[in-house]
């Protein structure tokens, strides 16, 4: 579904990525995770088109993103961090734009629109901010594309918008398509990802499935520093109040059994991505046979 090898591209003379290489083979929900400026927002624009590579390929649906042909743009929607909806009702939108998605269910987009209660009979002027959001985020689910492309779509949701935005994108029929999310807001998501990507230094620094993630790693919290993992297996801590969060390889006694819970808390984890990088990448590597895939820097 998605095929990068060897990717260059910045702004100006200032290099962002310079041989990044990823790929999307099967459906899924996929978190792409980084720090500021590392690239996300650019990777998705990329990915659909609207940026030409310095060099490298990309491949998107099998065809050349930067192409643009008809039946690509059919194939891709994406929900960009900041957008315009012109003044039209959502009804109007329907008739209007859904017309260039072979795929979209005027159906399925009342819908998701009655789950997110968006107000139908306004105009998109008349509506809030977390409204327009909630309304694009409807259209986009309703597209029917192969592949979603969302730039922080849970920015301007209040706690219950969140709730019901992770229930419309785990819906049946969203199954058979990959949907590649952006985000910072790492525990709004973490329940409902397939897989993780991790950007840092212009490459594509980890890809792994959760569920792979799970049985390599554990995370918590402990009462005090005599509950804390083995200080072997430690590879992050932070204080939270007289408590301390961790991130651990799992010790060798419990190395083929999955966390509890069978999850991975995602905000740790990108914490001790993002601090202690080459720490975390380097007690991954002998993992790889379990379906991790490190490409470091």
């Amino acid at each position: 579904m998605i095929a990068i090898d060897d990717l260059h591209f910045g702004y100006g003379r200032n290099a962002l990525y310079q041989g990044f290489s990823a790929q999307v083979r099967q459906p899924g929900i996929y978190g792409l995770f980084g720090r500021n400026g590392s690239g996300k927002s650019t990777l998705l624009k990329l990915l659909c088109g609207l940026l030409t590579p310095w060099a490298g390929r990309m491949q998107v649906l099998g065809q050349v993103p930067r192409e643009r042909a008809a039946d690509f743009l059919a194939g891709i929607c994406i929900v960009p961090e900041e957008f315009h909806l012109p003044n039209l009702t959502t009804g109007q939108l329907a008739d209007t734009q859904g017309v260039f998605y072979p795929r979209f269910s005027k159906a399925l987009f009342g819908e998701y629109l009655a789950e997110l209660e968006v107000p139908t009979a306004s105009r998109f002027e008349a509506m809030s901010l977390g409204q327009k959001k909630k309304a694009a985020i409807a259209f986009a689910l309703a597209t029917g594309t192969p592949l979603l492309l969302m730039d922080e779509p849970t920015n301007g949701l209040d706690i219950v918008g969140r709730g019901q935005f992770r229930r419309l994108v785990q819906r049946p029929e969203h199954a058979e398509r990959a949907v590649l999310i952006s985000t910072h807001q790492a525990h709004d998501l973490e329940s409902i990802l397939s897989h993780i990507w991790f950007i840092d230094q212009g490459q594509l620094a980890l890809s792994a499935r959760m569920a792979d993630l799970a049985g390599v790693l554990r995370t918590g919290v402990a009462g005090g520093e005599q509950d804390l993992p083995a200080a072997q297996d430690l590879l992050y801590q932070e204080r939270i109040g007289q408590q301390i969060a961790y991130v651990a390889r799992h010790s060798p006694s419990e190395a083929q059994t999955p966390a509890a819970d069978g999850s991975v808390q995602l905000e740790l984890l990108y914490k001790a991505l993002s601090l202690n990088r080459d720490g975390m990448l380097a007690a991954l590597v002998p993992a790889q046979q379990t379906g991790l895939s490190l490409a470091q820097a």
